[in-house]
């Protein structure tokens, strides 16, 4: 079995290599979650292929870019999908939270609080309402309860690291009561035994975040 050593900061506690853990966890898989402080990281930075994180370390080779990351431990672990178009799928969907990501990185770096407030505001408005929407469409039209497919992908964990774990968080359920089948996805995702085991762990494990 190979040894899998993820590296990424300790704050935000989830943060861009979360996927990668729902993953490894969900999978069963054990690894090494090498955290580290913001301080640390002048003297991290040099020694990662292209000067951020997260990066995967598998038997001393290094992998860099989140989805490429989250993709492959996917490929490894039976999360990636069924046939070449499924694939296909399950990284469509993971595109997306990556450019949400993006996106949330706006009002998540503001250190005013009242522009702040707005910015999220303006986020959940403009950018995932209509997203919301639009999922909803390609769950009914998929009709098995998962995003691709008639089994549980990366790209389900994927939503719900970001939509649950993430959203929900901050800003409480009301933004899904018009997508019933996203709401039903997240939370089933939420219930599997090893994501509430692993969240179990990371929560008890890190303190919340801070922005």
């Amino acid at each position: 079995m190979p040894v899998y050593k993820l590296h990424y900061f300790n704050n935000p506690r989830q943060g861009r290599a979360e996927l990668s853990r729902l993953i490894l966890s969900q999978a069963g898989v054990e690894f090494q979650d090498i955290r580290f402080a913001h301080c640390e990281w002048p003297a991290i930075k040099p020694t990662t292929p292209f000067g951020h994180v997260p990066i995967l370390e598998v038997d001393g080779r290094v992998l860099a870019q989140s989805n490429t990351i989250a993709r492959y431990l996917a490929k490894k672990h039976g999360l990636a999908g069924q046939d070449e178009w499924e694939e296909a799928l399950a990284d469509m969907y993971a595109d997306n939270i990556h450019d949400l990501l993006n996106a949330v990185a706006v009002p998540f770096v503001e250190k005013d609080p009242v522009k702040k407030k707005e910015l999220y505001q303006n986020f959940m408005r403009i950018t995932i309402a209509p997203h919301v929407a639009a999922v909803e469409k390609q769950l009914k039209k998929n009709n098995t309860g998962y995003l691709v497919g008639n089994q549980l992908t990366w790209a389900d964990l994927a939503y719900y690291a970001y939509f649950s774990d993430f959203l929900e968080v901050k800003f409480g359920s009301a933004f899904l009561k018009a997508a019933p089948r996203l709401k039903a996805l997240i939370d089933r995702v939420k219930a599997l035994p090893n994501v509430q085991k692993w969240t179990a762990y990371r929560d008890a494990t890190y303190p919340e975040d801070k922005e």
